[in-house]
């Protein structure tokens, strides 16, 4: 019960994050919900791949790939690219503490004039969790939409036969 309360809490503040970053980067109000919804989705997916144990960047590409997935069949419902919600949902995802502590770090580094080696470790651990989380973000946004390219919505779900005139 603990565990379907976080999920439910930390889903509701992605989506309020969410929706603000949707408003102010003008996304049409017809994809709004589609932004809430793959917010939602996004986000807990990505915290019940960590709750078993799996790696944060590895959690963060599995539930940003699953989210480009279902995108590409939201985008044909809300009629708009995927990008116009997906970058939005993705937001709450960037790393704002690992990022935070890493300049915190690199800032110590600078005024102390021996640094401790548990201060560099930290540093440069907090830094490459977020340069790696970010670059999880990147390529789980693009990377469906650069697969599927080439298919119809319809093809890739198989609805019925796609034929390309090219």
């Amino acid at each position: 019960m603990d565990m379907l309360l976080l999920v439910v809490n930390k889903c509701s503040w992605a989506i309020v994050a969410a929706l603000g970053f949707a408003v102010m980067f003008s996304v049409p109000k017809r994809a709004l919900w589609a932004v809430a919804l793959l917010s939602a989705l996004l986000y807990g997916l990505r915290i019940v791949a960590l709750y078993y144990g799996v790696e944060l960047v590895v959690a963060t590409f599995i539930a940003v790939c699953f989210g480009g997935l279902i995108s590409i069949r939201i985008a044909h419902w809300v009629n708009s690219p995927t990008m116009v919600f997906m970058v939005p949902a993705v937001i709450p995802m960037v790393p704002g503490i690992s990022a935070y502590r890493a300049m915190m770090g690199l800032m110590q580094i600078t005024r102390s004039p021996e640094p401790a080696p548990e201060l560099l470790y930290q540093t440069v651990s907090n830094g490459l969790t977020a340069l790696f989380v970010i670059l999880a973000l990147a390529v789980g946004v693009s990377l469906p939409a650069l697969i599927l390219r080439n298919r119809s919505i319809r093809e890739v779900f198989g609805w019925t036969k796609s034929y390309h005139y090219r």
